[in-house]
């Protein structure tokens, strides 16, 4: 079976880590993947840079996340003209723009093909303005038309955008993401020492890096040199981030390849976003045998268990500073959690499952076309 998977931009970040893995793991099923993408904003770092990929790629010239026109309409005829080329039995789009372009393409050139969209979260709350928001939900509505199979990473995910009325009448299948396993890490905590803690992502609203550097702040005072922060990423607030942060014991390292192979140093992971899916940075801290603290947003909870497999908050900075001390003075609570959130990683978050996921469903696709 050969699939085409179209993507906006191959930039680091959860998505291209999951194209990576879903690929790698589809050939070992009999499925040829390419994957066709566009270019990064200048702020970002392209995956493919630094990673080779066992599937085929092709760069698409004109297509990238801002809205342009003249260039989009470039994209949609060089998709178009890919699909043409390549013949492919199947389509699976990611992200958004991709996923508009890459649907109405595939079915302007064969209203049979089948097609898949899979939304890795969705961009309805917190990525945009609300008449974005609100332009994203009547395109997203529209785009039902050229969808045969919707693919959600979590069911929350899936459940906000069907109350939107996206794919409201269509088929939707959740897969939550999946990664390759390592054999078994025991985790053990320093009983003595700073508490060190480790955030992992863009430097964007959505991701709320103010939210980390504020925990911070309020557990630098309750307890000086009692804690210390890592933060790994860059993005469009780095410079902000960074200004907020002087006289703070938080380091930042900017763009790391490989975060979690580079830095294992760690005891607990913070996620502050405002919005997520199913972080993949969760999954590769649960993968060492760390725990994560989050605040419950969007599909976290479909990992995290509170005080089980991980930790939630549903509060501002101040509760989870609160939380972060408690776990500081029993820090036996950390290597329970980082425990529990590797037994649960190994037997429902593989990236083997997630694909004999994918594959049955694309075979399930063809056999309807």
């Amino acid at each position: 079976m050969k699939v085409l998977h179209i993507i906006t931009r191959m930039n680091t970040g959860g998505p291209a880590v999951f194209l990576d893995h879903l690929t790698t793991s589809l050939a070992n099923l009999g499925c040829e993947s390419t994957i066709a993408y566009g270019y990064c904003e200048s702020n970002e770092i392209d995956y493919l840079d630094s990673k080779k990929l066992s599937s085929k790629t092709i760069k698409i010239k004109s297509l990238h996340r801002s809205l342009n026109p003249y260039h989009d309409l470039k994209s949609f005829i060089q998709i178009r003209n890919i699909i043409k080329t390549m013949k492919p039995d199947l389509i699976n789009t990611h992200t958004s723009k991709a996923g508009v372009l890459g649907r109405l393409a595939a079915k302007s050139v064969d209203r049979g093909l089948p097609v898949a969209h899979t939304f890795h979260g969705h961009l309805i709350y917190g990525y945009f303005a609300m008449y974005k928001s609100l332009i994203f939900t009547v395109i997203e509505r529209f785009m039902s038309n050229f969808t045969n199979m919707f693919i959600a990473v979590t069911g929350e995910t899936k459940s906000s955008l069907q109350k939107l009325g996206i794919g409201k009448k269509g088929v939707w299948q959740v897969i939550p993401i999946g990664i390759p396993i390592t054999p078994s890490v025991i985790y053990k905590a320093d009983p003595a020492g700073p508490l060190k803690l480790l955030w992992v992502g863009r430097f964007t609203d959505i991701k709320d890096p103010f939210y980390a550097i504020e925990t911070i702040k309020t557990l630098e005072a309750t307890k000086p040199a009692g804690f210390t922060l890592t933060m790994v990423g860059e993005g469009e607030i780095f410079e902000e981030a960074k200004k907020r942060a002087v006289g703070l014991p938080i380091k930042f390292t900017g763009w790391v390849k490989a975060p979690f192979e580079s830095i294992q140093e760690f005891d607990l992971l913070m996620l502050t976003s405002k919005n997520e899916g199913l972080p993949l940075v969760m999954l590769e801290a649960a993968n060492l045998g760390k725990p994560t603290i989050s605040r419950n947003v969007g599909g976290v909870s479909e990992f995290i268990k509170s005080n089980s497999t991980g930790f939630l908050i549903s509060g501002d900075y101040d509760e989870m500073a609160k939380l972060i001390t408690e776990l500081d003075r029993d820090r036996n609570k950390l290597e329970q959690a980082g425990e529990l959130a590797k037994k649960l990683l190994s037997t429902e978050f593989s990236v083997e499952t997630m694909a004999k996921q994918y594959s049955k469903i694309y075979d399930q696709l063809m056999i309807r076309g």
